[in-house]
């Protein structure tokens, strides 16, 4: 792959690319899986998918993030299919129960001799909170969420982001006809702004404005003005996060592949924790989930040429050089080559403090 051009048609239609994709990304890196607020009390537990990996997020009795296999160890029944509180995890088919670190405890009708009781425990994944917002990692050989983002961690102080309160109850999950990394590089570019959202974003957020901060494979911070108010922040978090800072709030969006032409795309927001009011795109953000929304809901626009973009990629064509604008997708482009071909990534590049 060349990271400064577009990828070929194949990528977003071959079982085979997502296949790779599964194991050296989905299966393989730091995915996210939610906002700390899900999870807020000792017993909390989460189902989720990570990949093709059922998961269960849970926040054990000591107040920790703990990450487990959503899988019986018997013969495999999901565990957990809502959120929920317990002390204990018991599986609906046999009532095999664990404990919140995943260690076997009870085994009805099993003599204590039948089998070794600490071979047949949860496997455990690694989970760190970054911020308010969960990463889960199938794979324990990863750097740090703290080593990760470093590039943009800097950004985000003068932003307030630990002021801020996400609000899982507020995010909204739909399904889009389309290829994963097509919908995140919509995301986290600002060139398609001025064409796709004419009304709805370019008046406020003009892609002219638009400027490149700093970033690498691993994150990258990119900015623009903001009508009557400071310059929004947005951060690229491959390979599936983008979030957009304005005034007092956080919107974001988190894709997840359903199949090679679907992903699930998830939207947030995150408001001041001390009940002040929403700013910036938290306003909109508002208007595009609320009832009698009376603004034009740019999230619809993304959709849809989002599903535009994936039926053309029944054909084939030469894929074309990438703009300076569009520096983030060749980053992420970079990200691609790193997981999938193991190909190192470039320094951290900056062009504004």
């Amino acid at each position: 792959m060349d990271p400064l051009r577009a990828l070929p048609a194949a990528a977003y239609r071959d079982p085979a690319w997502l296949a790779a994709e599964k194991e050296g990304i989905w299966h393989g890196d730091w995915v996210f899986a939610a906002t700390e607020d899900a999870l807020p009390t000792p017993g909390d537990q989460l189902p989720t998918l990570i990949g093709d990996q059922p998961v269960l997020l849970l926040r054990n009795q000591a107040g920790e993030l703990v990450a487990l296999s959503n899988l019986c160890a018997h013969r495999g029944t999901l565990l957990v299919e809502e959120r929920t509180n317990a002390e204990r995890i018991q599986c609906p088919y046999h009532a095999w129960t664990y404990d919140d670190a995943g260690r076997l405890i009870g085994v009805p009708f099993g003599p204590r001799e039948a089998l070794d009781r600490s071979s047949h425990g949860l496997v455990k994944y690694r989970a760190e909170s970054w911020h308010g917002l969960v990463f889960v990692s199938l794979r324990h050989q990863v750097e740090s969420l703290a080593e990760r983002f470093a590039a943009v961690e800097p950004h985000l102080a003068t932003r307030g982001i630990d002021r801020l309160c996400h609000q899982s109850d507020w995010q909204t999950t739909d399904v889009w006809n389309c290829n994963w990394k097509v919908a995140i590089t919509n995301a986290m570019e600002s060139y398609h702004l001025f064409k796709v959202h004419p009304t709805t974003l370019e008046p406020y957020t003009p892609t002219r404005d638009a400027y490149y901060i700093t970033g690498s494979a691993r994150a990258t911070a990119t900015g623009g003005a903001y009508k009557d108010e400071d310059d929004y922040l947005l951060i690229s978090l491959p390979p599936g996060f983008v979030g957009v800072f304005t005034k007092d709030s956080l919107v974001w969006q988190a894709v997840h592949p359903v199949g090679v032409d679907r992903c699930a795309v998830r939207t947030g927001v995150a408001s001041p924790s001390d009940g002040g009011v929403l700013g910036g795109l938290g306003n909109w953000f508002n208007w595009a989930i609320g009832a009698g929304a009376t603004r034009p809901d740019f999230l619809k626009e993304d959709k849809a040429i989002c599903e535009r973009i994936q039926r053309g990629f029944s054909g084939d064509f030469v894929p074309g050089r990438l703009l300076p604008v569009e520096r983030v997708v060749a980053d992420f482009g970079h990200y691609l080559n790193w997981r999938l071909n193991d190909v190192e990534p470039p320094e951290v590049h900056s062009e504004r403090p």
